[in-house]
């Protein structure tokens, strides 16, 4: 089963690509262009998840996972630097993967720079630093534990608010305007034909569901990750002796996912890069690979898996990503704007 996780991040990667979804973008977007169907996506993905994932809890196919205690300091100081990072970086790491598939080196630069910044700060040139950080307000994730009732009490009412809100959107907020098409038949359908990121978001959502059941039957607990797969690459491409497991085989299918799709689409290129947008790409990776550090987990793992969870670290998490992102967003594209003409 650990096989299984190939297809996973396979579908993940070939629905972000086939949608144009870009997580941290479209949530960069709820600020600077008022548009809320980034915010909506994001619970698009949470609330199924968390039906599917409860579910299988509640009916005991799958055993319940345990919620570690986090430093409630260094989530909210990794999540913001996660959520500028994001800016820099023109996404976060699942679109870094996309980036990469389709064949953007600014994707690779990301990706080598965030590696190597986790992994600076988990045991590294930096943890000296960062690793006092964990042991500052210390609190336990214990919400499940003091609910008398089943989740599935507040997820199935979250659920259906988000299912109408995002329905309502779909009919009267997005526009569709008709395009050129190049392929017809069943390429076209595959690849071309308009997907709305709510679609995406909502069939992400019900993928990452099951993800947490194929994980389980690959003896171990979770679902989607990035920040640690992609250290588990690197340390077995420097020798580290690790073993292949399922979230590796993941990060591999979100690579893949999108290069299929690209080339489906007729859209896969090596594309370089200038100088400026390469050290962005860099600095964005530096600033996710150490908020991810601090804060245990990405815009994935915290703010689509472990908010899935009810976990409350994951919940704050997601707030900071975001808040972290809209100040980045403000000072990177609105404030020149403001700045005096002369």
């Amino acid at each position: 089963m650990v096989f299984s996780g190939l297809i996973f991040g396979f579908l993940f990667g070939f629905l972000l690509k086939r949608s144009h979804y870009c997580i941290a973008g479209s949530l960069r977007d709820v600020y600077l262009q008022r548009d809320i169907s980034g915010l909506l996506a994001v619970f698009m993905i949470i609330f199924p998840q968390s039906l599917i994932l409860f579910t299988l809890i509640q009916t005991g196919t799958i055993a319940r996972p345990e919620y570690p205690d986090y430093s409630l300091f260094a989530m909210i100081i990794g999540s913001l630097l996660f959520g500028a990072g994001t800016v820099f970086a023109s996404g976060c790491m699942s679109g870094t993967l996309v980036k990469v598939g389709d064949g953007r080196f600014t994707g690779l630069v990301s990706l080598l720079s965030f590696a190597l910044f986790v992994v600076s700060s988990n045991n590294g040139l930096i943890a000296n630093w960062t690793s006092p950080l964990q042991n500052i307000s210390i609190k336990s994730d214990s919400f499940i534990d003091h609910l008398s009732f089943s989740p599935l009490n507040i997820i199935i009412p979250l659920l259906l608010i988000v299912l109408v809100w995002g329905g309502y959107y779909l009919r009267k907020k997005e526009l569709r305007i008709p395009l050129p098409t190049q392929f017809t038949g069943f390429r076209y359908w595959l690849f071309e034909k308009q997907m709305s990121k709510l679609v995406a978001a909502l069939l992400i959502g019900i993928v990452a569901g099951f993800a947490f059941l194929f994980n389980y039957w690959s003896h171990s607990f979770g679902g989607f990750a990035i920040t640690g797969p992609v250290t588990s690459w690197l340390s077995l491409i420097i020798g580290g002796g690790v073993q292949l497991n399922w979230g590796m085989y993941f990060i591999v299918g979100i690579i893949l996912g999108s290069l299929i799709c690209a080339i489906g689409k007729g859209e896969f290129k090596l594309q370089g890069s200038d100088g400026k947008s390469l050290l962005k790409a860099f600095i964005g990776g530096a600033l996710m690979g150490l908020g991810a550090s601090l804060a245990k987990g990405c815009l994935v793992s915290n703010g689509l898996v472990y908010t899935a969870m009810l976990s409350v670290q994951g919940w704050i998490g997601l707030i900071f990503i975001i808040i972290g992102n809209w100040v980045t967003a403000f000072l990177m594209f609105k404030l020149p704007l403001l700045k005096p003409m002369h």
